[in-house]
């Protein structure tokens, strides 16, 4: 049986420091003033899904989702829910608050995926040290524990770029892409 490769980033990064970039990546996104995330859901037998959110941490969101010609837009702004299917008229309802919206404000649940990596990184050695990648011309560390790989941007100031998950149907990707940038956040004009 051949020995399988390791990774040159995992012959050189102690366990310790694999902890510090997992836990501090996931909390500078959790304590984020705002993010803008695209998830991106793909499988062998139909159009891929994009949900598109841009978040402000209790305040609102704007997200919207495609699959094929399907479309829906939201626009969250404290207890004020805006929808509206493609393009069609914006209607305004109340968030309930048994039922908040996925896009209420809420960036602690973000990333939910990633939760497991931050548990796990108490014992970073059950943690794989994966090959980096470069994404948009930075060259980012990543993890992977089972199916799920995250990726996080380099420094002190380093947080989850990229994490994803292949099941056997589907592939999962989610980028956040931005993180304290300022969101315009107002309701749908006509209303």
């Amino acid at each position: 049986m051949a020995a399988e490769a390791v990774p040159a980033a995992a012959q050189t990064t102690p366990p310790e420091e694999v902890a510090r970039i997992v836990r501090t990546g996931i909390e500078r996104v959790r304590s984020a003033s705002s993010l803008h995330m695209v998830k991106t859901a793909e499988s062998d037998n139909s159009s891929p899904t994009v949900m598109d959110l841009r978040m402000v941490a209790g305040k609102g969101s704007r997200t919207s989702v495609r699959e094929g010609d399907f479309a829906i837009e939201e626009i969250v702004i404290g207890k004020d829910l805006f929808s509206r299917d493609g393009r069609g008229p914006w209607e305004r309802y109340a968030v309930d608050p048994e039922h908040p919206s996925m896009s209420s404000g809420d960036v602690d649940g973000i990333p939910t995926y990633a939760q497991v990596l931050y548990e796990q990184a108490a014992h970073p050695e059950a943690l794989t040290i994966v090959e980096p990648i470069e994404i948009d011309g930075v060259r980012c560390f990543g993890v992977q524990k089972g199916t799920l790989i995250a990726y996080f941007t380099p420094g002190d100031h380093g947080y989850l770029r990229r994490w994803t998950q292949r099941t056997p149907i589907t592939h999962l990707t989610t980028d956040i892409t931005e993180l304290d940038k300022p969101i315009d956040l107002k309701p749908p004009t006509g209303l």
